[in-house]
């Protein structure tokens, strides 16, 4: 197994700072310096996310559900009450189910919500494919390639979760 390395592996601060003492604590001189952080991956200090709003997965996902929102009246007149509507209240369900999970109290039960996402998010792209191949007119390559992109997010944060 190979190992990545980044600019703060090389940290002349962190080195200072020292490793852990024999109990797994961390010593006296760094616990004082940021308690709203956590370690990251790589042992590096990230922030602490306080809101879902923080979150890049659910930005992206907003970022696709306005996309959504923007496509919808484009279809035809005729649709507006069947696949419009369902294709918006689609989109709104996987940044909802992004927000739910935030909130939830274990990983597992953190990931079900998450997991909820992706079940929306594969809906909603199935609605690109079918507004496509009807040969209605939305932006069909970026609304595809902006769910890829929430897909994969979604994909790497329910594993974390279960790891």
């Amino acid at each position: 197994m190979t190992r990545d390395y980044d600019d703060r592996d090389f940290d002349v601060e962190d080195r200072q700072a020292g490793p852990p003492d024999d109990q797994g604590t961390e010593r006296m001189e760094d616990r004082g310096r940021d308690e709203e952080r956590d370690e990251d991956d790589r042992g590096g200090r990230r922030p602490r996310i306080d809101s879902f709003e923080k979150m890049k997965v659910w930005q992206e996902a907003h970022a696709l559900t306005m996309k959504v929102f923007a496509a919808t009246p484009k279809l035809p007149a005729e649709q507006q009450a069947g696949l419009a509507l369902q294709m918006e209240q689609t989109a709104v369900a996987v940044p909802k189910s992004i927000a739910e999970g935030f909130k939830r109290r274990g990983p597992r039960n953190k990931a079900h919500f998450y997991n909820l996402a992706q079940t929306s998010l594969e809906g909603l792209r199935y609605y690109f494919i079918l507004c496509r191949d009807l040969g209605f007119e939305i932006p069909f390559e970026d609304l595809s390639y902006r769910g890829d992109q929430v897909s994969r997010m979604l994909d790497g944060l329910v594993r974390s979760m279960l790891r």
